[in-house]
């Protein structure tokens, strides 16, 4: 595999592992792949301060959206071969305050899967919190994209399980007070209706 490939494939690989990662362990076999693959892009790039994680997870609060369809009209040349644009949306809201941002560090998000998991959550936590990367909701998206927006969890659900979950506020407060704010956050949004995801590392084109 040359040079090119094997970046093309560190630029793939590596979110793939850090969002499953987000939301469940890794198995042995894909800890030690990323690991390698981390391994990979420090020797590659010496001057870059070695981390194994990304820098950021921002999560996102969204409610009331609703999906503008954006396609650029077909040009004369694309009428005469039959052919049309790929389907092109954007995200409309209606209020500002339909939105809310949480930004935080990538291990500290790994704490608040653990936490999860201590608290008996740990199967529901992926479907509780969709995961992505460079997902921004006022990007331009395809149908797939459209329906992984769609996708999401009722998030009454969501608050409903944080409800049950088992001394959680108790065992956040192990993590810190920023644990415990975080969950406050979570619970404040899901009870009044926003849906929420997590994108890694939404600023960082290190891996591009």
């Amino acid at each position: 595999m040359n040079v090119v490939e094997e970046s093309r494939r560190l630029a793939i690989r590596v979110p793939e592992l850090r969002m499953k990662e987000l939301t469940s362990k890794l198995t042995a076999m894909e800890q030690q792949e990323l690991d390698s693959m981390v391994e990979m892009k420090f020797k590659a790039y010496p001057e870059v301060t070695k981390q194994q994680y990304a820098e950021n997870v921002r999560l996102t609060a969204i409610r009331n959206l609703t999906f503008k369809d954006v396609t650029p009209k077909a040009t004369l040349f694309q009428k005469l071969r039959k052919k049309e644009n790929l389907k092109e949306y954007e995200i409309e809201l209606s209020n500002e305050k339909d939105v809310a941002e949480y930004d935080l560090h990538f291990t500290f998000a790994l704490e608040l899967r653990q936490l999860m998991e201590d608290v008996g959550l740990g199967l529901d936590w992926p479907k509780m919190l969709p995961v992505d990367f460079a997902m921004y909701y006022t990007d331009k998206m395809d149908e797939d994209e459209k329906r992984w927006f769609l996708s999401f969890p009722d998030p009454a659900w969501c608050s409903a399980k944080l409800d049950e979950a088992k001394n959680l506020q108790e065992k956040a407060g192990a993590y810190g007070e920023n644990m415990q704010q975080l969950i406050q956050w979570l619970h404040k949004h899901w009870e009044a209706g926003y849906k929420i995801y997590a994108d890694i590392d939404p600023d960082d084109d290190d891996w591009d």
